[in-house]
């Protein structure tokens, strides 16, 4: 082969390189429309088979209480935790007009003794963790309320703890 050949074959191969490049390109872009974001909030769903009702805590407080998902709602857990969430993955703090602005209950049963702790982390955006509100009162079994209060709508995850063993579920915060 000619010099001057090679030159249009190298030229051609570079072409084709580029273009390639550019159809990857615009492949890659294909998938997010303008405006829409980046990925959807991986939200916890109800599981195939429904978790079973825990037990009443026979002592306490709410000795007596039973613990169950409504017609909107799952119950989510494992053998220390259970909480109640949303059929759909989304959460609605409560109207500023209330005076809890962005506020949220979520309820909780602890199957393990001892104390909830709650840690949030934002997956959408960055964000500093929330305080959670634990309030006493509620013995060291079974049903616990707890509130937060969400300063902006978004993905977020929500780990609870108590004797040692965690329970994160992921959740659509709706705006106000």
């Amino acid at each position: 082969m000619s010099p001057r050949g090679s030159r249009v074959s190298d030229a051609a191969t570079a072409t084709t390189r580029s273009l390639l490049l550019a159809a990857a390109t615009l492949l890659s872009a294909c998938g997010t429309s303008v405006g829409s974001p980046p990925s959807a909030c991986p939200v916890t769903t109800p599981p195939p088979v429904a978790l079973a009702p825990p037990p009443t805590a026979g002592t306490g407080p709410n000795a007596s209480l039973a613990f169950r998902a409504g017609p909107s709602s799952f119950l989510y857990g494992n053998d220390a935790l259970v909480v109640d969430l949303p059929n759909d993955g989304t959460i609605h703090p409560s109207d500023p007009a209330r005076g809890l602005p962005g506020g949220v209950k979520f309820a909780w049963w602890r199957l393990a003794h001892g104390d909830l702790v709650i840690a949030t982390r934002r997956l959408d955006a960055t964000t500093v963790p929330l305080a959670a509100d634990v309030p006493g009162g509620y013995g060291d079994i079974g049903f616990q309320v707890s509130g937060l209060k969400f300063p902006t709508a978004g993905c977020w995850q929500l780990t609870g703890t108590v004797g040692g063993r965690t329970l994160t579920f992921v959740v659509n915060v709706a705006a106000r």
